[in-house]
This record gives C-alpha cells, structure tokens and sequence, in this order.
C-alpha cells in the first residue's frame, strides 16, 4: 500500500507517518511538507533512510506537483494546515492558499 501524506512533517502528521512504518511492513509512506514555521524535519529523522519513506518538499496548492504524487497511491491523509490565528489575520492569503485551495 502506498500512503501520501500531506504535512507530515508537522507534530501530527509526523508521529502518523512514524506510526505507519512502524505498524505496518508493506506501506510506503510518500510525505509532502512545504517546510513552513509548523514543519520540523527532525521530528522524521529516525525515518529518513527507511526506503518505504520519501520527502517531497512541496505546496498542496501546487497541482501540476500534487497531480504527479497522487498517481499510483492508494490514499491521501492531509495533515497540510496553516495555523495560529493572529498570523491568519496579518496574512491570510497564505491561509487561503493552503487551507481552502491546496485541499
């Protein structure tokens, strides 16, 4: 089985990712994070050399990159959220990009 996770390298989506090698032999896990304030790359540090794992540095709301990673899994989580809402107000074009168009 083949797993694309969206913000997976945020406090829940990466103890998901890490539950899911874990848990289960045969899942790839396909993780997409466009590394934002939430996102800490060493929260999958223990995971980044198991082959069935691959980072994509990536934006949900980029579709020609998301269309290409949807091919060939067998589901999506999306973990993928701009947050903190004092920073919505001050910016919320990014959390309209992220949370309404990139889902």
């Amino acid at each position: 089985m083949k797993i694309l996770v969206t913000g997976g390298l945020g406090f829940i989506g990466s103890n998901f990712v890490r539950y899911v090698l874990h848990k289960y032999s045969n899942v790839e896990v396909i993780n997409v994070d466009a590394l934002k304030y939430g996102a800490n790359p060493n929260n999958l540090k223990d995971v980044e050399n198991d082959g069935r794992y691959i980072f994509v540095r990536g934006d949900i709301s980029d579709c020609d990159l998301m269309e290409n990673l949807i091919k060939n899994v067998d589901a999506i989580v999306n973990f993928a959220a701009e947050t903190h809402v004092d920073r919505s107000i001050s910016n919320p074009y990014s959390f309209l990009q992220s949370n309404v168009v990139g889902v």
